[in-house]
């Protein structure tokens, strides 16, 4: 790539080589003496990460265009002559494309849906269905900052919950950087007659459990761990810690022995990482990011279940 840059060899070169170290040592860094400066190098550098992480991928769908040319000759002779424009021509194509499509993925992950589906439980029939919201993996910290959740705290408003749980990942990687950004502040902006309830992801984990909850429960959310309640006598509520609580040496009940499982009312489990099984089962893909504060691969969503029962 060098080669093409001209006059700007120099200057991009060395650019390119402090980005590759910006996201290591601002996470390293941050690590042993957080400031403002460690912060930014992270921030930038996962910037940075997805970029390539692009960059790499249309490079190599080039290079397999070219080496099948070679075979089928199916590229005009134009293109692939051996001089210094077409070259050019490639590279700048290739920067371009990378950058739109960095582009787009942080446009949506700025831009949420929310999904509604219906579903009849056995139960007592209400007047009229019971809308549960669901938000998973908001990542609150470094990359998702206060703008970005109290945007997501309105998305869940506007679904019009009567109940809202909240399964794992909320915060990133640090209970402090989520604190920062009013974590339990915006939390308590939730509005849900029947309440909010959450589980620990891995993330929580990661970032200190007991810390975590006591954030979450400062927001006025139940928090789950390996608990079952059961919600205005219409269905029992249940919630799983995650499989990576074993990695910190807390591990985690099977469903089974989880008290007041066993219930006449209908069931709903929350769990990070679930099981297949004879039951019905919703994965979401989230409404935040991790890494690169772009999504390109699915939409953010805030998941609505209407449910009815009979």
């Amino acid at each position: 790539m060098a080669p093409y840059l001209g006059f700007l060899r120099i200057p991009v070169v060395t650019a390119f080589w402090l980005l590759v170290a910006a996201f290591p040592v601002g996470r390293i860094g941050g690590a042993f003496f957080r400031c403002a400066f460690t912060d930014m190098l992270a921030v930038v550098g996962s910037w940075y990460l997805g970029l390539m992480i692009y960059l790499m991928i249309l490079l190599a769908v080039f290079d397999i265009v070219l080496l099948a040319d070679n075979w089928l000759r199916v590229l005009p002779r134009s293109l692939t002559g051996r001089n210094g424009r077409t070259a050019l021509a490639a590279f700048w194509t290739v920067i371009t494309l990378s950058v739109m499509i960095v582009a787009a993925g942080r446009w949506n992950a700025l831009n949420p849906v929310i999904r509604e589906f219906d579903i009849t439980l056995k139960g007592t029939p209400r007047e009229a269905p019971l809308r549960v919201v669901v938000a998973t993996d908001i990542h609150v910290g470094l990359l998702v900052r206060n703008h970005w959740l109290s945007s997501m705290i309105e998305t869940v408003n506007m679904a019009r919950p009567d109940m809202v749980l909240l399964v794992g990942d909320i915060v990133d990687s640090d209970v402090t950087h989520a604190q920062e950004e009013r974590l339990s502040e915006e939390l308590a902006a939730i509005n849900a007659p029947l309440g909010v309830y959450a589980v620990l992801g891995n993330h929580e984990s990661y970032s200190g459990a007991e810390e975590a909850a006591a954030s979450f429960r400062d927001g006025g959310v139940t928090v789950l761990r390996d608990e079952a309640v059961q919600v205005e006598g219409i269905l029992t509520l249940v919630g799983r810690d995650d499989r990576a609580s074993a990695r910190i040496g807390s591990g985690r009940l099977p469903l089974s022995a989880i008290p007041g499982v066993e219930s006449s009312l209908p069931v709903i489990v929350m769990d990070h990482t679930p099981k297949k099984g004879e039951t019905l089962y919703y994965v979401s893909c989230g409404i935040g990011v991790w890494g690169p504060p772009i999504r390109t691969s699915s939409r953010p969503e805030v998941v609505v279940l209407n449910i009815s029962f009979q």
